[in-house]
This record gives structure tokens, sequence and C-alpha cells, in this order.
């Protein structure tokens, strides 16, 4: 069993201690298998949202999309902007191409759930929260929407 299956695993351990850890090692895992230089740029384009700088982001994610096509989290953290600026179906289109990528990125689901919640899509909704909730089956944030 490879790192990541058995952090996925440790996603379903009862011990929220585990499971946090998990979460934590899965997270900084996904953001750095593009490699440190798309890691940084992945950093600077997160600053740059935490600063309210979209446009800016946008492009930085844009860049990296470009330049590391297989980056499951360049494309999620696009998602997470453009759910920020209301586009939400077009941030459904980036969470579809991070799952593709990556199918277990629990982080995904829930953002294309939020997403197609936004839209009154119910039901398409919960089937993204309860498809997290069996990589991630003690994460509340997806259980407050099933």
């Amino acid at each position: 069993m490879n790192k990541v299956q058995q952090l996925l695993n440790d996603l379903k351990n009862t011990d929220p201690a585990i499971r946090n850890h998990a979460t934590h090692e899965l997270w900084q895992t996904w953001y750095g298998e593009a490699g440190k230089l798309a890691e940084d740029q992945l950093d600077q384009g997160t600053q740059l949202m935490g600063e309210n700088l979209l446009d800016a982001a946008n492009k930085v994610f844009k860049s990296l999309i470009n330049n590391y096509p297989d980056f499951a989290e360049a494309y999620n953290k696009r998602a997470t902007l453009l759910f920020m600026q209301r586009d939400y179906a077009e941030a459904i289109f980036e969470c579809e191409r991070t799952l593709k990528l990556n199918p277990n990125h629990f982080g995904a689901l829930n953002g294309m759930g939020m997403c197609l919640y936004q839209l009154a899509r119910y039901d398409e909704a919960l089937t993204s929260f309860q498809r997290a909730l069996k990589i991630q089956p003690y994460a509340d944030i997806n259980r407050e929407y099933v």
C-alpha cells in the first residue's frame, strides 16, 4: 500500500488525531505533487486570492494549469477562486477536471457540492457531498449538507 492510499484509509479512522494528520498530509502531498516551482506558484496564487486580488490570482492559476496540465491542485484552487467570484458553472468544470486527475480529492467534491447547491441542483449536490463522505466519513462540513 502506498503512502496516499494509507492516508486515505486513515481518513476513516475513529481517532480524530489520525484523521487530522492524514488530512494535513494529503493536502501537503497534493500541493507538492508538481514540484517546488509549481507549489511556490500555487502559494502565490493562494496569497493573492486571500488578498482579494482575484484577477491576479486567476492569471497565476491559469499559468499553472497551462504549464502543469496534470497538477490537480491548480484546477482545484482555480475552482475555489471561481466560487468566490460566484461563477459556479465554471467552478464545477474545474472541480471535474480536478477529480479526473485525482478522484479522491475530497476538497474538490465538497467544492463541487457547494457550487451545485448554489445553482439549486440539490440532487447533484447531495451526490457530491455523499461521494466526499465516502472518502472522509467524519468530515462535519460534508455531513452538514447531507
